[in-house]
């Protein structure tokens, strides 16, 4: 299994600073669950059920929501998962 680096925000991770979270994972949503097991305490903010609900980027490039669960991973990827923001 790749060998890659999931980065969390501070957005996210409040009163905490940000940090990388390094994991193996196939996939781009094998790695969101793998980040979860380690840090359950984020669960509720990336995930509602199986919906997510963060933005996610692979090396930079913004993955369309529905091609999170499927997107393959090779070994030294790093995935972001931002906070959507709204406005007006």
């Amino acid at each position: 299994m790749p060998a890659i680096t999931v980065g969390l925000p501070a957005a996210l991770t409040s009163p905490q600073p940000a940090r990388d979270v390094p994991c193996e994972a196939s996939t781009a949503g094998e790695a969101l669950r793998a980040v979860v097991e380690q840090a359950p305490q984020y669960e509720q903010r990336i995930f509602y059920g199986d919906r997510l609900l963060v933005v996610v980027t692979l090396n930079g490039h913004h993955l369309p929501p529905g091609q999170v669960k499927e997107t393959s991973l090779s070994d030294g990827d790093r995935i972001d998962i931002m906070l959507p923001v709204a406005g007006g």
